[in-house]
């Protein structure tokens, strides 16, 4: 993907780009200053400084920087101070009132948002704003078929040739999809698989573990062909983003983690899936699952490993 087709994708999302205004109007106030993370071509600074900020330093390390200034030219916007680094590499930076970034990916940490807004910190006066301040992932069984259809085709390409291999590789592997909601067996179905406060007392790190269960009531006793991921990130208080298969559609879809094989709940069991997630060094996510019996073995465990699905 181009530099420019991500700003379209962004900047054409306006429940986003609501969500952040919302969040800005929130937190920035006349003479503040602002640390704009990430800042892409400046749009969250541009609202900053027309909500009042007295300054915003905006650090972005790729060429998008060049188009923020110009920008920033044609929209008359001053009190901007362009960096072109990444925010890490910057040592000792002017402290700021709020620091916001929006470093988001599908699934949720795939972009360094973990990395990011822990080193933020250092960008902070005492008491300051850090925006995003809280996030929650959650995962859900997928009952219908549809998306393992679409991502194992490994044993319907035919002509005598077994592709056996490839499809070791391509069900390691996480997929960006449009989950509906009747892929799912209900819309209270989701469980919260990890929480991160960026704002609290621990400065949050990877890797990050979670676990979750349904039993084969909640699943209508249907077979759970895989798992769908998604996020809801809270801006400020009382404004939140979603990327919810019930929430407002935004540029960002869902996540959708495969199965080796389905998994088929008998009367009395329950599917099980447990995530670690590490982004200290690119993005690795291993999801294990299987179906139990209240204090028994496992039946049908899979582990699957992103590690393993790279060629």
């Amino acid at each position: 993907m181009s530099e420019i087709e991500l700003h379209r994708q962004l900047l054409g999302d306006t429940v986003r780009n609501d969500a952040f205004a919302a969040a800005l109007k929130r937190v920035v106030k006349p003479g503040a200053v602002v640390a704009d993370i990430g800042a892409g071509t400046g749009f969250l600074s541009f609202l900053a400084r027309r909500l009042g900020a007295k300054a915003c330093h905006l650090y972005e390390y790729t060429p998008a920087i060049e188009l923020a200034q110009a920008l920033a030219r044609r929209n008359g916007i001053d009190g901007l101070t362009f960096v072109q680094a990444h925010s890490t590499q910057v040592r000792q930076p002017p402290k700021a009132d709020v620091v916001v970034s929006e470093t988001l990916g599908n699934f949720a940490l795939e972009e360094g948002l973990l990395e990011t807004l822990a080193d933020a910190r250092r960008f902070l006066k005492p008491g300051g704003k850090l925006l995003p301040r809280a996030l929650r992932e959650f995962v859900a069984p997928v009952t219908s078929p549809r998306l393992q259809r679409e991502v194992d085709v490994w044993a319907a390409i035919g002509h005598g040739l077994d592709f056996a291999e490839a499809r070791e590789f391509g069900l390691n592997n996480m997929y960006v999809k449009l989950v509906r909601p009747d892929d799912l067996p209900g819309e209270k179905i989701a469980a919260t698989w990890d929480e991160i406060e960026f704002d609290g007392k621990d400065k949050p790190t990877a890797p990050r573990h979670g676990e979750a269960r349904w039993n084969a009531t909640q699943l209508n006793g249907a077979a759970v062909h895989g798992f769908a991921l998604w996020w809801e990130i809270e801006l400020a208080p009382g404004i939140t983003l979603s990327t919810s298969p019930y929430a407002l559609a935004t540029h960002w879809q869902q996540v959708y983690l495969p199965l080796l094989e389905p998994l088929h709940p008998a009367a009395g069991e329950s599917i099980e899936i447990a995530l670690k997630s590490d982004t200290r060094k690119g993005v690795r996510l291993v999801w294990e699952a299987c179906a139990r019996k209240a204090g028994g073995k496992p039946r049908g465990a899979q582990r699957l490993d992103l590690l393993r699905g790279r060629l």
